[in-house]
């Protein structure tokens, strides 16, 4: 199933504002074995930053970056990427449903085969705005219909799956074979904000069993917003996820 279990940094963004190398170090000590980037790499050049998550015994489960660098063959995101030796690299574009999803296919497969081309693969990030129905399914599935599934992965997240009023353990088992990352996120029962993995509302043994069947590869925690310290946040579902697979 996963190789580890990884965070997107997005959870810890503020952490990283004020003491990026700290955070890292935290979060490894915490217990996590992978970091998924989403734009911050520290003031570091690519080999510096590969060296610290070296050091830090961390490795990186996947970095997000802009449309628009995805598309540049020269973007420097790709140079991290490599560095890190990120397995994939990934993109969200929830505010296209609304205006030109039907040009969305074009641009991630053009996107994904210059990934290729630098020996990354490519996965899209839903947001809740992707399950509102298009051409008589969801915008989500009628991406993934419309792109070859050996260039256009999926990383799905369990949150806004369930946000867009699908069942997350169905779209995970839909999608075996063509998801390598899975962002765990969980519902807060109260207010529907997000919560710690295992807090909430969301059915997390099913979805880690689904995981598994499906091939899942990077379990990754993310938190958009957290009434906690996020360090803390992070450190509970961490522990959850961990009880869940019965690991120490």
């Amino acid at each position: 199933m996963h190789k580890s279990i990884g965070i997107q940094l997005y959870t810890v963004r503020e952490s990283l504002k004020a003491d990026f190398k700290g955070t890292l170090r935290k979060l490894a000590e915490i217990g996590y074995g992978a970091v998924e980037f989403a734009w911050n790499y520290g003031g570091m050049t690519p080999e510096q930053l590969a060296d610290f998550l070296k050091e830090c015994g961390l490795v990186c489960c996947g970095l997000h970056m802009p449309l628009e660098a995805l598309l540049d063959v020269n973007s420097e995101h790709y140079g991290f990427a490599k560095a890190v030796k990120a397995p994939c690299v990934t993109v969200s574009l929830a505010g296209r449903v609304a205006t030109d999803w039907e040009k969305v296919p074009a641009d991630l497969a053009k996107g994904a085969s210059i990934a290729a081309s630098h020996g990354l693969s490519f996965t899209y990030h839903n947001h809740a705005q992707e399950l509102a129905e298009y051409e008589n399914t969801t915008a989500l599935d009628w991406l993934y219909a419309n792109t070859a599934p050996e260039l256009v992965k999926a990383e799905l997240d369990t949150y806004w799956l369930a946000k867009g009023g699908v069942d997350p353990v169905e779209y995970v088992s839909r999608y075996a074979g063509r998801l390598p990352q899975l962002h765990l996120k969980d519902m807060d029962r109260e207010d529907g904000s997000f919560a710690e993995v295992g807090t909430g509302t969301l059915d997390f043994p099913a979805i880690i069993a689904a995981a598994k069947k499906a091939g899942v590869e990077w379990l990754i925690v993310e938190q958009d917003a957290c009434k906690r310290p996020a360090l803390e946040s992070a450190a509970l579902s961490l522990k959850n996820i961990k009880g869940i697979l019965s690991l120490k």
